[in-house]
């Protein structure tokens, strides 16, 4: 019987080491329709996480916890001013392949992972904290402060080691992927690393 493949995260908010945990889980079993270990993951702040060092370190301890198919899973917030193309820092941010012994995907959520729940708010409106009326803006991923956006729809105020996780486990993921070009990104990383067997 072979074992289940293992994504291992590094994020980089506290909210997002519980939220990931779950996200990944469902993006796995829903859209995949695949079994997956999700290693605890490595919180990273947003200054270690651009530097390059720092990154390189994180990376080989997440490799280390995957012992057959799977990899390493980096996601970040594309909030910085400079961050024009989540795909360029993607490609900045990956390693060379020689350094890291198992594949590793780079997410980056535009602008920030809340950009998802806007993106699919619409499902968000069963959790208690989350008003009756709220509706997914036209572009969910234009908004530069998501967590801004997210609270104006909330009744109690917004808290990511709270929230993350229940909105992670409550979102519709498939609104979430037709809302938001990021999001199908994560998605499609998921994937990848789930299809990558042992070696």
């Amino acid at each position: 019987m072979n074992s289940a493949p293992v994504v291992a995260p590094i994020v980089e908010g506290h909210g997002e080491v519980n939220a990931v945990r779950e996200l990944i889980r469902r993006i796995a079993l829903e859209l995949c329709d695949t079994w997956v270990e999700v290693a605890q993951p490595f919180r990273l702040d947003s200054g270690k996480m651009r530097k390059p060092d720092e990154l390189a370190k994180a990376l080989r301890l997440q490799a280390a916890r995957v012992k057959g198919g799977g990899g390493v899973l980096v996601l970040r917030d594309g909030d910085d001013d400079d961050v024009d193309c989540p795909v360029a820092l993607a490609r900045q941010l990956a390693p060379e392949p020689a350094l890291v012994p198992v594949p590793v995907e780079i997410v980056i959520a535009r602008h920030e992972y809340e950009a998802w729940f806007l993106a699919a708010v619409d499902s968000l409106r069963a959790h208690p904290s989350v008003r009756d009326d709220a509706t997914a803006p036209t572009d969910a991923e234009a908004r530069r402060s998501a967590k801004t956006e997210r609270q104006s729809m909330m009744s109690e105020s917004y808290r990511e080691t709270l929230h993350q996780p229940k909105f992670s486990a409550l979102m519709d993921l498939h609104a979430a992927q037709a809302n938001s070009r990021s999001f199908r990104r994560m998605t499609h990383a998921v994937e990848k690393l789930l299809a990558h067997a042992p070696g």
